[in-house]
């Protein structure tokens, strides 16, 4: 079997011969080369947040939302990107709404609710990651200060999760007992795994972004080892890696803290950025990141952008510019200069527009989606734009090209494109194929010959282009609209402006 992905088998390209059109402003042309070495990782996969809401939350709230939109809609965008990996949100009162019992040693298995309708969403996600082949990284958000069901007769319902630090006065909180805190997470593990069979979950983490007035470095290196002890009893430490620091862009103290004193707990690290926008540099996003992997070279794990967008936040749950054609162009960029510093993948926030609680203001509800909710939730600037249900933006289009196409396991090779708002990498797969993108985030057409030593062949290569006029008018994947030919031993490659462009390595049947 080739390594064509199942969107190019659903809808071929068009096989014929393609010339990339000169650009009418564009400076002389220039050479660009493939380096000899990669980044000296292989890809752990390109992911996105999909926390386990639609069903628990939009759906229970009776806006028009529908259990077939799941399938319909989520299930069947998700088989079409590619997505490998899911970033998931776990809260812990979700299956332990009360202590089970006194003995943090000793799990009272009855006392628990795996069939809560929490965790009947949670299964929906697993599910539908086992069906994709996703990798899941389960992340436990904190001990919650206040305890929402969608059950509200469950005990605890509007109180203080009994996890709870007594002091913590954020909506979350580390845990007052770190034993307890960690026989809660191995339990729903070990279900998981052993008792329901997915096989997709394949990392944890104790907290979303603990640096965040959640707990400090010392107390977290506790709560890791803990969770470490927990994990070898209950027999499930060799079937999940722990993925560990989860801190925000600008405290880099607390990734340091932990590569100081858990490199023996650790598999990967990770950190999450919303710095990095439109007039950022290459030169910004590559440090940010480089200086991430200097702080955790001396473990021997490597770094995951565990979450990132773009820099115009407003609060936690808008950014400006969420419908904008040319955010697709900046998220692209910025995720290839991540892979060019020596990332191992990143998780784009997030896949759908989604409410996070039942009862949830409009203002509380997650905008960042690669595509919105239901047309008439949308309010006042926010339904500028929207036309239909489910609608997709501009950013789900270019970032499935990146989910289509650079896979798991993938080698990189950084392309120095010399334009500090123009990013491009080459992505080589464990057969030997090539895989070129580029990200023109400048307002100047490049042109550019692509010479790439380690590849003698130079095959054809199929041409799929982001552009603000050619997009789908529906939620259907970009298309391959021609074939680009090596002239001699290069490819010549015009980049218009606020594009994204990528080339893969056609292969005979």
């Amino acid at each position: 079997m080739n390594r064509v992905s199942l969107l190019k088998k659903i809808f071929p390209a068009f096989i014929v011969s393609f010339a990339l059109v000169s650009c009418s402003n564009a400076s002389n042309s220039y050479a660009v080369r493939t380096p000899r070495s990669s980044t000296g990782v292989n890809l752990v996969g390109l992911g996105v947040e999909l926390d386990p809401h639609f069903l628990a939350q939009n759906v229970t709230r009776n806006d028009g939302a529908t259990l077939d939109d799941w399938q319909n809609i989520v299930v069947r965008r998700v088989e079409m990107m590619n997505i490998q990996r899911f970033r998931v949100m776990l809260q812990p009162h979700w299956w332990e709404p009360v202590n089970d019992n006194s003995d943090p040693q000793e799990a009272n298995m009855n006392a628990f609710t795996f069939e809560s309708p929490e965790m009947k969403s949670v299964y929906a996600v697993l599910d539908l990651a086992q069906l994709t082949g996703a990798d899941v990284t389960l992340v436990v958000w904190g001990c919650p200060a206040h305890c929402s069901f969608i059950d509200e007769d469950t005990p605890s319902q509007g109180h203080r999760h009994f996890l709870c630090d007594k002091n913590g006065t954020n909506w979350v909180t580390a845990p007052e007992d770190n034993e307890e805190f960690a026989e809660n997470f191995s339990v729903v593990v070990k279900h998981l795994i052993e008792d329901k069979g997915y096989t997709c979950v394949k990392e944890v983490t104790p907290f979303n972004e603990p640096d965040g007035n959640v707990c400090e470095p010392g107390q977290y290196i506790q709560i890791v080892k803990a969770m470490d002890r927990r994990f070898r009893k209950d027999g499930i430490r060799d079937k999940v890696r722990f993925n560990l620091s989860d801190n925000t862009d600008c405290r880099r103290f607390f990734l340091k803290e932990c590569a100081d004193s858990l490199a023996d707990y650790a598999d990967i690290f990770n950190s999450h950025t919303y710095m990095c926008g439109y007039e950022s540099p290459n030169s910004y996003a590559l440090g940010w990141e480089k200086d991430n992997i200097e702080v955790v070279k001396k473990t021997g794990k490597n770094h995951f952008v565990g979450e990132f967008g773009s820099n115009l936040c407003v609060g936690a749950s808008r950014q400006k510019d969420i419908n904008w054609y040319k955010r697709g162009v900046l998220i692209t960029r910025n995720c290839l200069n991540f892979l060019n510093a020596g990332a191992v993948g990143a998780s784009y926030w997030s896949l759908i527009d989604q409410y996070y609680n039942k009862n949830a203001s409009y203002g509380e509800m997650q905008q960042l989606g690669l595509w919105r909710y239901k047309k008439n939730a949308y309010q006042g600037a926010d339904a500028e734009g929207c036309e239909e249900d489910y609608q997709p933006r501009p950013n789900y289009y270019a970032y499935s090209l990146l989910t289509r196409f650079v896979r798991k396991g993938d080698e990189v090779f950084p392309l120095d494109l010399q334009n500090e708002y123009a990013a491009g990498s080459a992505f080589r797969s464990s057969d030997g194929g090539w895989t070129y993108v580029f990200a023109n985030g400048s307002e100047d057409d490049l042109e550019f010959d692509l010479f790439n030593a380690n590849d003698k062949s130079l095959g054809e290569c199929d041409v799929y282009r982001y552009m603000e006029q050619d997009l789908p008018k529906d939620d259907a994947m970009i298309l391959s609209n021609g074939v680009l030919k090596a002239s001699g031993k290069r490819y010549k490659i015009s980049l218009p402006a606020q594009s994204v462009l990528l080339l893969e390595q056609k292969y005979s049947e």
